[in-house]
């Protein structure tokens, strides 16, 4: 590794590492937990989903039909055995109605924060603003706007 590899795992705050499906090490950053097995953030994500078609009252072979799958293959997705890929992802939050976020935030909520409880108000947050009306929406951006215009003036 060069000094400039190393500055930046320093600064992302990135440890080494084993993934069993790659022979050297790779980094990550550590959930409130440590750092999670690529598993169990499958595990995590193949449960959201499991949640989402369920709240959506959809069987797997129904959700499976209208993704252009075969409800054995879809199956797969929610017992965490086949991967889904971003593309997939998408599509499934498009089906489904719900955001990838949804998906993704239990399987890594360090992501949204730096402590448990700055991550779920973070996402609360964010909940909350996926659901304004788009008028709404515009006024929250102008306030936001104005709060980092302050952030950035020398007095604040």
């Amino acid at each position: 590794m060069t000094a400039r590899t190393d500055e930046f795992i320093n600064e992302a705050g990135l440890e080494p590492t084993e993934d069993p499906k790659v022979e050297r090490p790779i980094y990550r950053r550590p959930g409130f937990a440590g750092i999670s097995t690529p598993q169990e953030m499958d595990d995590a994500i193949a449960a959201s989903l499991r949640q989402f078609r369920i709240e959506k009252d959809l069987s797997r072979a129904e959700l499976a039909l209208l993704i252009g799958s075969l409800e054995q293959v879809y199956g797969r997705y929610e017992r965490a055995i086949t991967k889904l890929h971003a593309t997939q992802v998408l599509h499934l939050c498009e089906v489904l109605g719900i955001y990838p976020d949804d998906l993704l935030f239990d399987a890594a909520p360090h992501l949204w924060g730096s402590s448990e409880e700055e991550a779920n108000e973070r996402r609360r947050i964010i909940k909350m603003i996926q659901s304004l009306s788009p008028s709404t929406l515009r006024t929250v951006a102008t306030i936001l706007d104005s709060v980092f215009a302050l952030q950035k003036t020398p007095e604040a």
